[in-house]
């Protein structure tokens, strides 16, 4: 628990968001995020993603993280698209709590790149409203997928097909919580991926 709270001090520090870079496709993205995805990249992730592609040129690539993850998710994707790794119409993602990541032209980057783009939100999830809105123009891509509920199988959900949109996670900027944060689809997030995605 110590870890986590401590991670999401450091995605809620402000500080993190002023410095940006530019994005190969189109727009900026925050240096922090984009830091933290070339180290992963360029530390081997990229050799095994063009491995894969080479022995498995007809499978679809979905991408997908929470949190700092998410926003690293979010890079990788539309760097992969952008470079033609994959095409488009193979490359689906989701996202869980993703802190807005890059500024409006990143955004609509993404947005022309990823068709098949998903970014799910859990109530009252405080990280998706980091930075706040338009904070040095950061700004939040398509599609959301808002569970205003405690995200039990079967719990509903609006999907807002938009940058940023009131009927979904933006509608409720208040009580924000870190609770619903660590916690998606009834899982303690850190504790489910440290059990192997089996408990």
């Amino acid at each position: 628990m110590v870890i986590k709270l401590s991670l999401f001090r450091l995605e809620g520090d402000e500080s993190l968001f002023d410095s940006k870079v530019s994005f190969i496709g189109g727009g900026s993205v925050s240096e922090y995020f984009y830091n933290a995805w070339k180290a992963v990249w360029d530390g081997g992730m990229q050799d095994d993603l063009l491995s894969a592609k080479n022995s498995y040129p007809n499978y679809q690539l979905w991408v997908t993280g929470h949190s700092l993850g998410g926003s690293m998710a979010s890079i990788a994707a539309a760097y992969v698209a952008y470079l033609g790794y994959f095409p488009s119409s193979q490359i689906t993602f989701y996202t869980f709590g993703q802190p807005r990541t890059g500024d409006k032209s990143f955004a609509a980057t993404h947005d022309s790149l990823l068709p098949q783009s998903y970014r799910v939100t859990h109530s009252l999830d405080i990280v998706p409203h980091l930075p706040t809105e338009n904070f040095e123009s950061y700004y939040h891509h398509k599609n959301e997928v808002f569970y205003n509920n405690d995200m039990t199988p079967g719990s509903s959900y609006v999907e807002c097909d938009a940058d940023e949109s009131k009927s979904c996670s933006d509608g409720n900027l208040l009580d924000l919580s870190i609770n619903d944060h660590l916690h998606y689809f009834n899982k303690d997030v850190s504790g489910y991926g440290a059990c192997g995605c089996t408990c």
